[in-house]
């Protein structure tokens, strides 16, 4: 049985780096297909210095974990009771080993879901792998057999889209945990995600310690720059010949709300049912916003970017107000994790302050970098 469908959505969106790229759906994913990833691999660089070390272990005696019994977690199809203690955990979320890096649980396995990283971890969270080698699980098919091959006690899959099936294949292997209840697939804030993760393991202190050292970044960045408050920002990719934009449910969005940009209502009145809002190169004008970010695979696609002739009449094109986004940034945002969202704000924001400066003489790196800046 086959647990996961390769996403053509996924494959158009790093087709730069990978041959034979399918075509996308409009509107949006299945809820067995991951949402679309923005980056391709890149060379490794350091994880930013100023994440939490949130990795110290539980002190309690392994009696006095069995004395207290499994541990009951709410998702989107049920209750599951989880070991207290478990010791071979498989991540099957598209970022679900972050979080558990963090809390210093080293998965026996982890879904690769796109970049081709060693051992699907990427550069932010790297450090935190040690000398472990997991099994990386491919995403674009990952059997039951090879995942109870594994020989798990527990299974991660809260960044995820699992159907009701794969559910019931997956517990029947391990206690398994799927996407957070109350939200439609890959809608659930990064926040929901990380505390969900924290409850597993029964370590929601320093989950939430996690969300809040992000949330204070959140918060005193904006203080620092009131321009970025209500100053409208797209976040636009392209996608199989035509442009693509994330709505207000899609995580990359709403990093930027939480900066204080918002996002377009126009984008979610689009599409009835999807993160993400396809529209062609004639309706550009979709991202008639303060600030444009572009997410794409590689510098290459963002060079094409620049070449579409419709943009040049962009407002955030004239006045040099657009910023471009590859690599492993782009697959930062995607992430999504509170790992990931440090090292996206360890970059991204000089560059959105040159962007939103007011001054359109300024000139942001990334434009000049692909071309669209002089």
């Amino acid at each position: 049985m086959r647990l996961f469908r390769s996403p053509n959505l996924i494959v158009v969106l790093y087709l730069a780096s990978v041959a034979g790229a399918c075509s996308a759906d409009k509107g949006g994913t299945s809820v067995a297909e991951s949402p679309p990833p923005t980056a391709s691999a890149a060379d490794a660089i350091d994880a930013p210095s100023n994440v939490v070390d949130l990795s110290a272990s539980s002190s309690e005696t392994p009696e006095a974990v069995d004395d207290l019994g499994p541990i009951v977690v709410a998702h989107k199809f049920g209750d599951t009771e989880v070991p207290r203690d478990p010791q071979r955990v498989i991540s099957l979320g598209v970022s679900d080993q972050d979080v558990l890096l963090a809390l210093g649980v080293v998965p026996v396995g982890i879904l690769d879901w796109f970049g081709d990283q060693p051992f699907a971890v990427w550069p932010w969270a790297r450090d935190l792998l040690g000398d472990a080698e997991p099994l990386v699980i491919p995403s674009a098919e990952p059997s039951p057999e090879l995942i109870a091959g594994l020989q798990p006690d527990l299974i991660v899959a809260v960044s995820s889209g699992l159907t009701k099936q794969q559910y019931e294949t997956l517990s029947k292997i391990a206690p398994t945990v799927a996407s957070p209840p109350g939200h439609d697939d890959w809608s659930a804030p990064w926040q929901v995600r990380t505390r969900l993760i924290g409850e597993i393991f029964d370590r929601s202190d320093e989950t939430n310690a996690m969300v809040a050292q992000v949330e204070g970044r959140f918060a005193e960045i904006r203080i620092g720059n009131p321009a970025f408050e209500d100053a409208t920002a797209a976040v636009a990719f392209p996608i199989n010949g035509q442009l693509g934009a994330y709505t207000s449910a899609d995580v990359r969005a709403q990093i930027m709300e939480s900066l204080g940009f918002a996002t377009p209502s126009a984008f979610g009145e689009l599409v009835s049912n999807g993160f993400w809002v396809p529209f062609s190169e004639e309706r550009i004008d979709l991202l008639d916003t303060d600030v444009v970010l572009w997410l794409t695979t590689d510098a290459t696609a963002l060079e094409a970017v620049v070449e579409l002739p419709l943009r040049r009449g962009l407002g955030a094109a004239t006045e040099g107000r657009e910023v471009f986004i590859s690599g492993e940034l782009s697959a930062a945002f995607s992430f999504a994790s509170p790992l990931s969202i440090n090292f996206v704000l360890d970059e991204i924001i000089p560059e959105l302050q040159l962007a939103i400066d007011g001054d359109p003489t300024t000139v942001v790196p990334s434009a000049k970098a692909v071309g669209a800046a002089d």
